[in-house]
């Protein structure tokens, strides 16, 4: 199981992303909000959480996200952080 920062996650969903040609602000903001900006779309949410679970080597109950949440890069990179450390 790797230990997985939440600055460790912004770098790998910026690596993720620009693999999959998408554009992506400079920098991601904590309040960058991959679905209403238009980075991804709801197929690419689900391609993302399994990249993700991927990444950190382990399923992650995204369940107990709050959904307005999920795709906010701040709240989503804590999240999986504060999951791979309980």
């Amino acid at each position: 199981m790797n230990q997985v920062s939440p600055d460790g996650l912004r770098v790998f969903l910026r690596s993720y992303l620009a693999s999959k040609g998408k554009e992506i602000p400079k920098e991601l903001a904590n309040d960058c909000d991959l679905l209403l900006s238009g980075i991804i779309d709801s197929l690419g949410l689900l391609e993302l959480i399994t990249a993700i679970q991927e990444h950190c080597g382990r399923e992650i109950d995204f369940d107990a996200l709050d959904s307005e949440q999920m795709t906010v890069v701040g709240p989503l990179c804590d999240f999986v952080s504060a999951q791979m450390r309980g």
